[in-house]
């Protein structure tokens, strides 16, 4: 590295790069663009289950839910009954694709309990999370290659500043991706196994239109999920892992907030379970979200998990001070002060970045 007289002291004991390129798509969100960030994420996939699927339900909780509504274990000499009489009929039944809205709902896929439909790959994987994603990544890239041009400018620092790209722009869009990339996979596996042609169709048409629109997303998505996941996975090794050893404190304390959160949820299901019988269908709306948050508490450890790629890109901004000689407090002051609104501001009204900061913030 060279001689760093020329940096300002705010920039001293970090990644010089990130004075180098400080104009140059290094520049972060502050705190609260967090939360609405993973809000965006979490609403747009929930309104497009809704008016496709008709249901508020992501892929990761259609799983859980069918879970815990599978019947339970009936005696020995009734189930004997059960298994010898004829299976339903489920020719039905076929995997969802996209279309038009209006044709969506006549080519999707239903559970067997309560006509629910079950979101599969379909265009929103393709065109609203895969390709932003892929392309977002392959610009990253591009713009990396430059980076040996500049001050101060060695392997290792040029390898901290894509990471810090990434982690801070692609890790918590791809980690929304990939939840929901494996949940559907998973819910293909059991609709397959379970014996359901997941492209029948009367029209050929609509027939061709599921094939082409499945396997296209399909495609996508695995390229996206190896692409991407392939950019981000050394980054954890090297930076984001140390990184939760040394600042332990902070993951013990996010593990602490959502356990509390976990057994206050248990007290309340028991406390609600004997108010009323949660197994009567004629429910009013209130005791419907205590139905919900009795059988489906997990629903907060899913949402620790979906947050926690936040909390990790906090963690990797800490190695790029503490690795370069900043002390272990002063290093969480430097992360703080690297995400000031002002400088957010600015950024967003700047028109050449414009499209750069809109499509970092969905």
């Amino acid at each position: 590295m060279s001689s760093t007289t020329s940096i300002p002291s705010d920039y001293q004991n970090g990644n010089p790069l990130l004075y180098t390129f400080r104009d140059y798509h290094t520049g972060i969100h502050p705190y609260f663009i967090l939360p609405i960030q993973f809000l965006i994420f979490d609403f747009s996939l929930r309104f497009w289950d809704k008016a496709v699927y008709d249901t508020w339900l992501l892929p990761m909780e259609f799983i859980e839910i069918q879970r815990d509504e599978e019947p339970e274990p009936l005696p020995q000499r009734r189930h004997r009954q059960i298994i010898q009489s004829p299976p339903k009929p489920q020719n039905s039944f076929s995997i969802s694709s996209l279309f038009f809205v209006e044709h969506y709902k006549k080519v999707s896929i239903k559970t067997k309990t309560k006509g629910k439909t079950i979101p599969i790959y379909d265009l929103y994987d393709l065109i609203f999370s895969c390709l932003p994603l892929l392309a977002h990544a392959i610009w990253y890239c591009v713009i990396q290659s430059n980076c040996m041009s500049g001050d101060n400018a060695t392997l290792w620092n040029c390898y901290n500043l894509f990471g810090y790209r990434i982690y801070n722009y692609l890790l918590s869009p791809f980690i929304s991706f990939t939840f929901n990339f494996i949940s559907k996979t998973i819910l293909i596996i059991q609709k397959r196994r379970e014996g359901i042609s997941i492209f029948q169709r009367k029209q050929k048409w609509r027939r061709i239109t599921v094939i082409i629109i499945f396997f296209l997303s399909l495609i996508v998505s695995i390229i996206t999920f190896l692409f991407v996941g392939g950019m981000i996975l050394p980054y954890f090794f090297t930076n984001a892992f140390p990184m939760i050893i040394i600042y332990c404190f902070i993951v013990f304390i996010y593990i602490y907030i959502f356990t509390v959160i976990n057994i206050f949820l248990k007290c309340y299901t028991i406390t609600t379970g004997r108010v009323f019988s949660l197994k009567n269908e004629k429910l009013n709306f209130y005791q419907r979200i205590i139905k919900k948050l009795h059988y489906n508490r997990l629903v907060f450890v899913h949402l620790s998990l979906r947050l926690f790629p936040y909390l990790m890109s906090i963690l990797f901004n800490l190695s790029q001070y503490f690795y370069y000689g900043e002390t272990f407090w002063n290093s969480l002051s430097r992360e703080a002060s690297s995400r000031d609104p002002t400088a957010f501001f600015d950024r967003s009204g700047n028109s050449s970045q414009l499209a750069h900061t809109a499509l970092s913030s969905t």
